[in-house]
């Protein structure tokens, strides 16, 4: 059976991640001292993790997160830490996202919030891949109410794109998200963006899987 859908994660995939100078920024600027113990590059903790999931809201987001900040801070400060996670998406990457969307459905699949949608949107705008024109359908955990690694994120996502699993090949940063989607029978590869070239390695697993179909 040959690929028909790629799925790609965004942050550590598309985007890139510095989470060291998102923690400098909140202790530094916005005083919230023990943020990395919930910021992580792949699966967040706390009640970034609430948000994440979906089981916590933009207003209590932020009410929650002023709390663990100095006297003062405001929105718009938390905004701003929350902005040094992430990196500008890569121009080549981005023509590579373009191109492989003329031969294959090309859908994202992120564990994700409504803080950074309101920083990914505009960023990836300005890149040259808008989110809502780019990708035939975006699947965000905080949305589905669903996590990767968790099973149903993966079928949900499938089911809802009319792929079955076998044509469907799956790109992250994470093993262990990488394992889930392997456990529901998708292809999947893992990213590593301090070693890896994106291009060559979907390429090349997409020529690889194609040829054994």
């Amino acid at each position: 059976m040959s690929i028909k859908a790629i799925y790609f994660d965004m942050g550590g995939v598309l985007l890139p991640l510095d989470m060291g100078r998102c923690v400098k920024a909140y202790r530094e600027i916005a005083g919230f001292t023990d943020a990395d113990k919930y910021l992580d590059p792949c699966h967040q903790h706390g009640f970034f993790l609430d948000i994440e999931s979906g089981k916590m809201g933009l207003e209590d987001f932020f009410t929650e997160c002023l709390s663990h900040c100095a006297p003062g801070t405001t929105r718009e400060t938390v905004m701003y830490c929350q902005s040094r996670f992430f990196g500008t998406p890569k121009p080549d990457d981005v023509a590579f996202v373009k191109e492989i969307g003329q031969k294959y459905d090309v859908y994202m699949l992120s564990n994700n919030n409504p803080v950074s949608m309101l920083l990914h949107i505009p960023n990836f705008e300005n890149a040259g891949l808008p989110l809502d024109k780019s990708f035939k359908r975006l699947f965000f955990s905080h949305e589905m109410h669903l996590l990767k690694p968790h099973p149903e994120i993966y079928l949900r996502a499938m089911a809802e794109s009319g792929h079955s699993a076998g044509e469907c090949l799956f790109i992250d940063d994470s093993q262990r998200n990488v394992d889930g989607a392997i456990a529901v029978g998708m292809h999947a590869v893992l990213f590593r963006p301090d070693k890896d070239n994106l291009r060559a390695l979907v390429t090349s697993t997409l020529d690889e899987l194609n040829a054994k179909a």
